[in-house]
């Protein structure tokens, strides 16, 4: 599975996930335009990962033999219309029963009556090869990758001299694709100016990196899921939005939240760290098994075959890419915002004027009012007059001496 749309790397580690279950990789299916497959050949496809953002990439082509497991579905209303429409049902029973990612998307499926089970996360299966663990002893570093580490790395260097890595899993989107408008507004900022290849690859040496840490401290499920396969200390900081996806995968970690470890940093001491709980070991053999049943086959290790010079000629190449695409990035958006100051700027000056137009417009309102108001209490004046007259008139007309000189008055007619 191929992440165009995307600046989460997270993403390609869960496909080099399923990569090491593949004896070859004859086609990248795009995770955004899954349902546009159309190749005759018989295509199998791991579809482990978060399905849904893109509504309409669902269901996937007929034309993928598909493995549904680790699977999460973004449940929103809308989703849950299509993921409950016929032709959803009709394609989870085909290729079902789907294996859950999490517990939040297995009981959604059974409560709708769609067959599903709890798989866990396919990350778990990865494998380095390094069947002794061993780490670089003189390369010693404690890796925190957490949204805003402002906070946590100052308080680690109090308690280590160990070096601190910072890892961001999260990149700078393409700039072309970064401005709403410019793409549905599905993919809206996702889009990364690194290929796929390249993601990939920064994604392996992620991976490296989480493997030869002492230990790892994050707040990404797909940072701390990959620490437990390859045998790395890691405390999870339950801290992220969307909880739901860690429904079932909690109580594989040692966790906290920032603030009780900032006030019991014994929770979890980066010189010596505890180990990881052994409970995902069943969730991964059992995964494993189902992965191999399907495709036949399975790598020793996750990672590429790539030389050391290979690697360092491919890390020289994007970080260069990296620094130019960055500072392209960073001039782009000053131009940008700078146009946007000047629209601003000109709509504010129309905004005065329609303003100061519906004041003047106001203002000849509140005149047209007075003069209704006076007209009416004229109106108001004359009507009270003609009842006084009126009055008057009954009063003569039932006067004696009206009476009296009546025939006076029919004499003169």
């Amino acid at each position: 599975m191929s992440y165009k749309y995307t600046v989460n790397i997270g993403n390609e580690i869960q496909s080099i996930a399923s990569r090491r279950f593949l004896p070859k990789i004859d086609y990248y299916i795009d995770h955004e335009e899954i349902h546009e497959f159309n190749e005759d050949k018989d295509v199998k496809l791991i579809m482990n990962g978060w399905y849904l953002d893109s509504h309409s990439a669902w269901p996937p082509s007929e034309n993928i033999d598909s493995l549904l497991i680790s699977i999460h579905f973004n449940t929103q209303q809308k989703t849950q219309d299509i993921i409950l429409s016929d032709e959803s049902r009709d394609y989870l029973t085909k290729h079902g029963p789907v294996g859950c990612r999490d517990l939040s998307t297995y009981n959604f499926l059974n409560e709708n009556e769609i067959d599903a089970y709890f798989s866990g996360c396919l990350t778990l299966t990865l494998d380095s090869g390094n069947k002794n663990n061993q780490k670089d002893e003189n390369n010693s570093y404690v890796l925190v990758s957490v949204d805003n580490p402002e906070e946590i790395v100052p308080f680690l260097k109090q308690k280590t001299n160990k070096k601190i890595y910072v890892l961001n899993q999260q990149f700078l989107p393409a700039f072309d694709n970064a401005f709403l408008g410019s793409m549905r507004f599905s993919l809206y900022n996702r889009t990364s100016f690194y290929t796929y290849d390249e993601k990939t690859f920064i994604a392996e040496n992620f991976l490296r990196m989480y493997e030869n840490a002492d230990c790892v401290i994050t707040d990404r499920l797909h940072g701390a899921l990959p620490c437990l396969a390859l045998q790395t200390p890691v405390l999870l900081f339950n801290s992220r939005q969307n909880q739901e996806r860690f429904d079932g995968l909690n109580d594989l970690f040692n966790r906290s939240s920032i603030e009780e470890y900032m006030e019991n940093y014994n929770i979890f001491d980066v010189e010596n760290p505890c180990e990881n709980p052994k409970n995902y070991l069943k969730i991964r053999k059992n995964l494993i098994e189902k992965c191999m049943k399907f495709t036949g086959h399975v790598n020793d290790s996750c990672y590429s075959e790539c030389s050391y010079n290979e690697m360092l000629d491919e890390n020289t190449l994007l970080i260069s890419k990296h620094s130019f695409e960055s500072r392209k990035y960073i001039k782009e958006v000053l131009k940008k915002s700078r146009e946007y100051e000047r629209t601003i700027k000109r709509q504010e000056r129309q905004l005065d004027k329609k303003t100061k137009q519906i004041e003047r417009y106001r203002d000849i309102i509140s005149n047209k009012n007075d003069l209704i108001i006076n007209q009416k209490k004229l109106i108001t004046n004359r009507n009270d007059l003609i009842i006084k007259q009126k009055k008057l008139i009954s009063d003569y007309e039932n006067s004696t001496s009206w009476r009296i000189t009546a025939p006076l008055r029919k004499i003169k007619k």
